[in-house]
């Protein structure tokens, strides 16, 4: 026993005579040390003040800094577990030598589609062909080239690895993660922050440095700036973990893991036209959602006592089948939003939905009602967005819709209005897509509702043969897949179930799952709200999970059609006249439309001659494109930019898939032509947007059993 308690404190006796060594040596540096913070401090009020504003009265948790043998700075991030072992700076170089010559980047393939009508398709598949075809003799690049378009550090550390990399690697756009504020404010006694950050203030490069995020906000913050620097480098990407810590691990893992859901959604130019198209068919057929204001300048909304209604969001999920049973118990104490094909379920168990919501545009999404009674439709409020497609609305005596952010009608909607003196407040309706149930979730954020139900909403299924409801026009009466959906083929990933478990999700339903999680968080910061997921598939952050037998409603019961005439009053109104009187060549801007297309066709001449030649064409290209935004003609961006995205992501992965620069350039070229091709047609496939409008196919009528 002493001579344990001899060795405890010779062990701490050498732990206070090492950091009294240790503060000595800083000490003999302070006025060295202290000149390169006030420097970099300078440089950040410069040209990055919010990162200043964020270190000018900072104070470290972690004061275990320390010099190496050379007089460099570093740190221990735990007891006797230095972030260096030995030299920094030739560490951090041996470092930067191996994740050069053995890169690790993001994973992202567009992929040939079969049987579709679109001139977007055609043109992608034959850029597919091309880069699946390979460049004959050319050998694949392996290491990062000198010029990179797109780098990403996941841990930033004492910057000496980021100043080690600069000195070798020039990259257009920087992307910096520090999970650890403590590191990055060290930083600024260790490097030059100067050269760096002025290397990246010219000619379109960009520099961006995330601080202290949780995983999911950073993927959403990278996600964010992509759509200002352009999503086609999203696919070429380098990826570096500077060092090991719970904090790094988990952002890189929900990064690589959420990847394609954060990033891809890039829509197409034939999409954006069908959009107009339909738009400009329905709004006369509907209303549009707006907000109206008191005397005070506050949004009317709804009385409390409707607020306080419980609301049950209706997916057609395999567990729908679950919830039956409570849904018919509380028909009369809540309200009832039936998602897209859920209404031919519903309408099969006898059971009537208030609210009927979709989001897809195709002729399809109509196509369901001609299996029901006209009389069962009636008295349902039917809500959509401002892309539908106009025969939806024929089906119901009300329908509001709101506006599609993203969406080339929605900005025409927006901008001519505001030309003409329209003030009205129209809505968007935020995280509204990819598929219904985000609609309904936007919808419920529009009234002001305070509780909601999930029943049905999956977004996955733990079989993949059961992937709606039983009851659903998904299977015929034998109860096998009647061949109008199958997920049999389908790339899957995995996710963690709302009660337990795993359950199967394609990108699209993981990608609602975000989105749902996204519109969640944005109800419970501005309101008392609850949400309770009563569908048992994949977990929804911000929900809570509960049995379907074990949700209790003791509500009153609530007088619906008062309710639904409330809020089709309180927030829907006529479309703006000035937009349905245009023109339409006059309302897409004829002229300018036909200088974009000019414009994306021209630059790639004989002067274009490595990656960062076409990188920076690109980069201007979608720059000036991006630029409309702001302009009255934002919904040229919005027709453009995700053709344009295809083709430019598809160029950027060549000219980074082979060692030979200018061969690799050459090759991208006659993909760059294939995409002129496609421009030289766009004008005249605008000349009359009302041929998009989706005549579709026979297959819902033939194949689902509604």
């Amino acid at each position: 026993m002493s001579n344990d308690i001899n060795d405890s404190i010779a062990s701490v006796e050498a732990r206070l005579k090492q950091k009294q060594e240790r503060l000595e040596s800083l000490r003999q540096k302070d006025a060295i040390f202290t000149e390169k913070f006030q420097q970099n401090m300078q440089a950040l009020e410069e040209m990055m003040p919010h990162i200043f504003e964020s270190f000018q009265s900072f104070r470290p948790q972690n004061q275990e800094i320390f010099l190496d043998e050379f007089g460099d700075l570093n740190i221990d991030l735990a007891p006797d577990n230095p972030l260096y072992q030995g030299a920094v700076k030739s560490k951090a170089a041996a470092k930067i030598d191996k994740v050069i010559n053995e890169p690790n980047k993001t994973v992202l393939d567009i992929t040939r589609t079969k049987d579709h009508p679109s001139r977007h398709v055609y043109f992608n598949n034959l850029i597919q062909d091309v880069v699946e075809q390979g460049a004959e003799g050319l050998t694949p690049l392996t290491e990062i080239p000198d010029f990179a378009g797109s780098v990403f550090f996941f841990g930033i550390e004492l910057g000496y690895q980021l100043e080690a990399f600069l000195a070798r690697k020039d990259v257009k756009h920087l992307y910096l993660y520090e999970a650890n504020p403590d590191l990055f404010y060290y930083s600024l006694f260790a490097i030059d922050w100067r050269p760096i950050l002025e290397k990246f203030n010219q000619d379109g490069k960009t520099i961006h440095i995330i601080i202290g995020l949780s995983p999911k906000e950073l993927s959403q913050k990278y996600a964010l700036q992509l759509t200002e620097n352009g999503f086609f480098m999203a696919g070429m990407t380098y990826l570096h973990v500077a060092y090991l810590s719970p904090e790094i691990q988990a952002a890189l893992d929900y990064f690589v893991k959420h990847y394609s859901t954060q990033i891809m959604g890039w829509g197409f130019f034939d999409d954006a036209l069908m959009g107009v198209a339909h738009g400009l068919k329905s709004l006369p057929k509907s209303k549009l959602a707006r907000v109206t204001r008191n005397d005070a300048g506050e949004p009317n909304s709804l009385p409390n006592w409707m607020k306080d209604i419980p609301v049950f969001i209706l997916g057609n999920g395999p567990s729908l089948d679950n919830s039956i049973e409570l849904i018919k118990e509380v028909k009369d104490k809540a309200l009832f939003i039936c998602c897209g094909t859920t209404i031919n379920t519903l309408s099969r168990l006898g059971i009537k939905p208030d609210m009927h919501v979709d989001v897809e545009r195709m002729i399809h999404t109509a196509q369901k009602f001609e299996f029901l009674e006209a009389d069962y439709l009636e008295d349902i409020l039917a809500l959509s967005v401002d892309v539908m497609h106009p025969d939806f609305f024929k089906y119901f005596k009300r329908s509001g819709m709101g506006m599609k952010p993203g969406e080339a009608i929605t900005s025409l909607i927006l901008s001519k209005a505001r030309a003409a003196g329209d003030s009205t407040e129209y809505v968007q309706m935020n995280h509204s897509g990819p598929i219904v149930a985000n609609l309904a979730l936007s919808f419920v954020h529009l009234f002001g509702f305070k509780n909601v139900y999930f029943a049905g909403v999956d977004n996955g299924f733990k079989d993949m043969t059961v992937h709606h409801s039983k009851h659903s026009g998904y299977y015929g009466k034998d109860g096998k897949e009647t061949g109008f959906q199958t997920f049999v083929e389908e790339k899957l990933v995995v996710r963690p179930g709302n009660f337990g478990g795993e359950v199967h999700t394609t990108s699209i339903m993981d990608s609602s799952r975000v989105q749902l999680e996204l519109m969640l968080k944005q109800l419970h910061k501005e309101r008392s709200f609850s949400c309770f997921n009563l569908s048992d598939g994949a977990k929804i952050e911000g929900s809570v999970p509960v049995q379907p037998e074990d949700a209790m409603i003791f509500d009153p019961d609530i007088n619906k059609q008062k309710v639904i005439e409330v809020l089709y009053e309180t927030f829907f109104d006529d479309v703006p006249e000035q937009v349905m009187s245009m023109d339409t060549k006059e309302l897409i801007s004829q002229a300018a439309f036909d200088e974009v297309v000019e414009f994306l066709q021209q630059g790639w001449d004989d002067k274009i001659q490595t990656r960062e030649d076409v990188t920076n064409l690109l980069w201007h290209q979608y720059r000036t494109l991006f630029l409309l935004k702001t302009t009255v003609h934002t919904h040229l961006y919005d027709i453009f930019a995700g053709s344009f995205t295809y083709s430019a992501f598809a160029i950027i992965k060549t000219v980074y898939a082979y060692r030979e620069e200018h061969e690799a350039v050459l090759h991208a070229k006659k993909l760059f032509n294939i995409w002129c091709d496609f421009l030289q047609e766009m004008p005249i496939m605008a000349d009359d947007v009302s041929q998009f409008v989706d005549g579709g196919s026979d297959k819902m009528r033939l194949l689902y059993n509604g």
